[in-house]
């Protein structure tokens, strides 16, 4: 007995340090590895050399639609349409549990996804230029585009939607898009699998802490013992401590 209760409490004490966060977490150094510069630049991420990963256009055809006049003027055009075929169904009685009917042809719902999606890619491309000045430089811009796209779909690895995911796309740009195959960012990646939908901004505001002394993340928020409340006990905890709330 004495024996069975012995190797239980040795279990429990194991289970339990296993459950800890690691003390050690990737400093600047480390995160200079593996890069081909040690700026917070798009030509400094490990992927940005893999030339032919770009050469392969963007889904649904993205690539060849311009947001020129005539195709914002088209989406208007549409988009007017389906809210006018909107508002006259709705204003008739139906009986309970009716299904509405497609109020625009599955062609022009189509496109308004795919003016949508570009839109996205272009306004995502410009807010990084914005937070980090120079992240771009002569980047082409079909390359850019293309690099936010993989960004996005990095979300589907962790189960989540990337339409919703511009969370994902800096947590990209700050450790590239491959930070899931690189065991220095292990604990980062078990840190979302947890809870992928929430757990990536929270990610990404400690490593603007701990990497770049940032004191607000990319959204703007504080970044206080408060808002890094779901990391603390599950991420390493900062030798710079987190300033609290009411500091």
């Amino acid at each position: 007995m004495k024996v069975k209760a012995s190797l239980f409490i040795m279990l429990l004490l194991l289970s339990g340090c296993q459950s800890k966060p690691k003390d050690t977490y990737v400093d600047f150094k480390g995160w200079s590895e593996g890069r081909v510069c040690d700026k917070l630049l798009w030509k400094c991420l490990p992927e940005s050399n893999d030339t032919k990963r770009w050469q392969k256009p963007l889904e649904n055809g993205i690539d060849t639609l311009e947001l020129n006049k005539e195709t914002l003027s088209k989406s208007e055009r549409i988009g007017r349409e389906w809210e006018r075929r909107y508002d006259e169904y709705h204003a008739k009685p139906h009986k309970q549990g009716e299904k509405e009917p497609m109020l625009v042809s599955a062609l022009d719902k189509k496109f308004l996804q795919r003016v949508a999606a570009k839109q996205f890619l272009v306004d995502m491309e410009q807010d990084l230029g914005k937070e980090f000045p120079g992240f771009w430089r002569d980047t082409p811009k079909k390359v850019r585009y293309r690099w936010i796209q993989r960004a996005m779909n990095k979300a589907k690895r962790f189960g989540s939607d990337p339409k919703q995911n511009k969370p994902m796309i800096e947590l990209c740009a700050r450790i590239g898009l491959d930070f899931d195959k690189d065991p220095k960012w292990d604990y980062i990646v078990k840190f979302i699998e947890e809870d992928p939908q929430n757990h990536v901004v929270y990610a990404i505001r400690y490593l603007d802490w701990t990497l770049f002394d940032k004191t607000h993340d990319y959204g703007g928020t504080k970044i206080t013992d408060w808002s890094m409340g779901r990391a603390i006990g599950k991420l390493p905890y900062p030798k710079k401590p987190y300033p609290r709330l009411n500091d």
